[in-house]
């Protein structure tokens, strides 16, 4: 235990609590201010982008002889069999992250019938091609691929047969979508982007031609957040203040556990001892040892000018012995087997 001065003491405690309470109170103002300005700040950047590329299997017949034909063609429907679809999403970001992803794959057949100039929807089918998937990926891009069959033939006939039961002239075709949405965690802002990609079979016509209504996104898909305007520099001011307030209170910890007060200094008997060093420091020897007064006659007075006399009588020297711990001084005369002794206690 580390003794020092109670004002010293009580000074170090308040000063430290008072450095504490300044940086908690600029925390809070940090925290709770009303005057912070928050600004709309781009936080994430991404692009969807999509592709396909198809070979058409056509029924046998006598005209084209070959089995497979590549995309880019115009066909004739009454011979289109089977396509074997390949459809490839790309999901492009300006940072990493996790992303959680999900899609499926779904043909939609739709009829629309034309009265007074107006297309008028009368019957749409829709089948699941590839089952929900869910799966995330962590970086800055991911890609979906999808190789799939779409059996054409078993449509044309599904429209010639609604045709045949109803009665009435359709247009028709066979959308293929893959619907995807992806989700993600940026500055604890959840980002979710839906998209679906199509490929168009028109197949309500003598010939059929495959399109697609999607379009990639060239310029990025956004997302923002409103910022603190003062973000870093707030975060820097917390970091700075958090550490002062940390050091402060272990410091204070130590001043409370480890120091007490001691006023050893300021007392009457400190105030005697050096008032008497002072004013007769050419009379005095300290001795290191306490006096021995075994075997000799001890004689005690009651006030240090009585032991000056003594001194000046027998031409001796005032001996001086101090028990520091105990804040007791010894000041003796040895004189013929008489030792005249004055103790200084506090």
């Amino acid at each position: 235990m580390i003794k020092i001065r109670k004002s010293f003491r009580s000074t170090y405690i308040l000063i430290l609590l008072l450095i504490i309470a300044v940086c908690l109170f600029a925390l809070y103002n940090t925290f709770n201010s009303d005057n912070k300005k928050f600004v709309k700040t781009n936080i994430y950047e991404y692009n969807n982008k999509f592709s396909y590329s198809y070979d058409v299997n056509l029924v046998e017949n006598d005209y084209i002889t070959k089995d497979n034909i590549s995309d880019g063609n115009a066909y004739i429907t009454d011979l289109l069999d089977k396509v074997s679809l390949n459809m490839t999403y790309l999901y492009n970001a300006n940072k990493q992250s996790d992303v959680i992803y999900t899609y499926q794959v779904v043909g939609n057949l739709e009829a629309t019938y034309l009265k007074d100039g107006v297309e008028q929807k009368v019957w749409k089918k829709t089948d699941v091609l590839v089952p929900m998937k869910e799966q995330n990926s962590t970086g800055d891009s991911l890609e979906v691929n999808e190789i799939l069959d779409v059996n054409l033939k078993e449509k044309i006939q599904e429209i010639k047969n609604f045709q045949a039961e109803v009665g009435m002239q359709v247009q028709t075709k066979y959308t293929v979508v893959m619907e995807m949405v992806t989700r993600t965690n940026v500055l604890g802002q959840e980002i979710i982007n839906i998209y679906s990609p199509d490929v168009v079979f028109e197949i309500g016509s003598k010939t059929t031609t495959v399109t697609t209504n999607t379009e990639n996104t060239e310029k990025p898909q956004v997302a923002t957040k409103m910022i603190n305007e003062q973000g870093e520099q707030s975060q820097v001011k917390n970091v700075v203040l958090t550490g002062v307030i940390v050091v402060a209170g272990v410091m204070l910890i130590v001043v409370l556990l480890k120091t007490k007060n001691s006023n050893t200094v300021r007392n009457e008997y400190k105030l005697e001892l050096n008032r008497i060093l002072k004013s007769c420091q050419e009379k005095i020897v300290v001795v290191k040892d306490k006096i021995k007064t075994e075997g000799q006659n001890v004689v005690n007075v009651n006030d240090f000018d009585e032991i000056i006399k003594v001194s000046e009588e027998l031409f001796k020297p005032i001996l001086y012995w101090n028990n520091e711990g105990d804040e007791e001084s010894w000041f003796c005369v040895d004189g013929n087997n008489i030792i005249y002794r004055f103790i200084l206690k506090r």
